[in-house]
């Protein structure tokens, strides 16, 4: 489709890097529209009115050749993944689909419920299957186009950048890594392709799970080592374990401590009073 910027990844599924405000070093959110007739928008995040009428503009010349939006799926709450949903939703008169735990924390309605297991259903083979994969958000889903074998992963992995664990919205480590356990038990196979909300599409799906995994439990043991035999203070255990994460980058790193902390205190390893961390007696 020429003059409109997009990447066509399978036959009837199209990716559109679409500019948003969200957390350096990624600058857009990848948005999806699958389907041949009947089209699902998958994660319509931009805020911003060029890249607004970039997406509208593909809409429009899929309804000109008959196509019609019957679905925008959400896969969680936050800013920089549903932008774009409001003004979707007043000009297709398409619903808008999301985990409850997503339509509690959005100004807008969400039409439909979806629970982990729902199909969509398209045309022409395309069906879009919802995983619940809580942890960076209560209401996080993902969605796998079981035709192509292409999933779209919002933000349990990134492409570009890291994964924000925040417990203070609602994000919670030990449900994260027990969703990335799901993605690559579940649901990788070999000719999976990973869609992120951030950066490019992750081709080796089952290695790039198994990598993150590893990466946060190696995190966890240094927080369990940091910790030692007699505790530390919330504030210097933050600067043991994210020792290689430069400093100006710190206020983000507590919120990943603050999410490994409450994992193992939950596991029963750790306990934490005020701002003191120390093991499970």
């Amino acid at each position: 489709m020429p003059g409109l910027k997009h990447e066509v990844l399978a036959p009837g599924v199209a990716l559109m890097a679409l500019k948003t405000p969200t957390l350096p070093p990624a600058t857009t959110t990848n948005t999806l529209i699958v389907g041949r007739r009947r089209l699902a928008l998958i994660e319509p995040a931009s805020p911003h009115a060029d890249e607004q009428a970039n997406l509208e503009a593909y809409v429009q010349r899929e309804r000109e050749r008959g196509a019609q939006v019957v679905a925008i799926l959400l896969t969680h709450h936050h800013r920089d993944h549903v932008g774009h949903v409001a003004r979707l939703q007043e000009l297709l008169g398409a619903p808008v689909m999301a985990h409850r735990a997503t339509a509690d924390r959005v100004s807008f309605r969400v039409d439909e419920i979806v629970e982990d297991g729902d199909l969509i259903a398209l045309d022409e083979g395309h069906r879009i299957r919802a995983r619940h994969t809580p942890g960076h958000a209560p209401g996080h889903l993902v969605f796998v186009e079981e035709k192509s074998g292409i999933i779209h992963v919002g933000d349990m992995l990134a492409g570009v950048g890291t994964i924000l664990i925040d417990p203070g919205d609602g994000g919670d480590m030990g449900e994260y890594l027990g969703s990335l356990r799901l993605i690559r038990d579940e649901l990788c196979a070999d000719n999976t392709r990973l869609v992120p909300a951030h950066g490019p599409v992750i081709e080796r799906a089952r290695a790039a799970c198994e990598a993150l995994i590893e990466h946060r439990l190696r995190r966890e043991s240094k927080v369990i080592s940091g910790v030692g035999a007699e505790g530390r203070s919330f504030d210097d255990l933050l600067a043991i374990v994210y020792d290689d994460t430069p400093k100006q980058l710190w206020p983000l790193a507590a919120m990943s401590l603050e999410a490994h902390v409450a994992k193992l205190v939950a596991d029963g390893r750790l306990t934490r009073v005020g701002g003191r961390v120390t093991p499970a007696s």
